[in-house]
């Protein structure tokens, strides 16, 4: 069964970025929500592919006008609440290591997908919404984080696919009217 559902999966998103197709992009709605979950190309299934684990690269800027740190790590990408989810475990070994957890979703009722994302050095949740544009190869988030003195800090999370074993993640941050790189995490396919 297990083996079943992981072909359905590569075979699609195979299939989606060899013909170019977007990866993220909202098709017709259905009838139904329980139509949309249950049809393979549906938004809700449209980022089964990343399931399984990834190695990955952390670039981490403190200052913009600085090279960043990097360091490595894994990543697990495992569907939730009946493939619904996508919920990654990320672990970055680093002389502090990091431990992330982050979901990924599409919201039915609100036509677009959701990032969640708390980690060890962050006690707040970053949350934002989005979507992916015409190719589906590139997908924008816009949220915010919890600041000091309850100010919110905007955020813009970027994920670019260049094929189904390699794509990236940037997140920006918006300090003092102006938008700084602060992470990009590079990810391939642990085969």
């Amino acid at each position: 069964m297990r083996q079943r559902r992981l072909s359905r999966r590569l075979s699609v998103a195979v299939a989606l970025v060899v013909s170019g197709l977007p990866l993220c992009a909202a098709a017709a709605a259905p009838e139904s929500a329980a139509a949309a979950s249950a049809a393979p190309d549906a938004p809700a299934h449209r980022l089964d592919w990343l399931e399984g684990r990834w190695s990955v690269r952390q670039s981490f800027w403190t200052d913009p006008a600085k090279a960043p740190a990097i360091d490595t790590g894994t990543a697990v990408f495992t569907p939730v609440l009946e493939g619904r989810h996508l919920r990654q475990e990320l672990r970055i070994d680093s002389a502090k290591p990091f431990r992330g957890l982050g979901y990924l979703g599409y919201d039915e009722a609100a036509g677009r997908y959701d990032s969640l994302w708390m980690d060890v050095n962050f006690g707040g949740l970053v949350l934002a919404h989005g979507g992916c544009d015409a190719s589906g190869h590139a997908c924008t988030f816009r949220g915010a984080m919890s600041a000091r003195q309850g100010a919110t800090v905007p955020v813009r999370e970027v994920m670019e696919v260049a094929d189904a074993d390699h794509f990236s993640y940037a997140y920006y941050e918006r300090r003092d009217g102006r938008e700084a790189l602060t992470v990009k995490l590079d990810y391939t396919r642990i085969k």
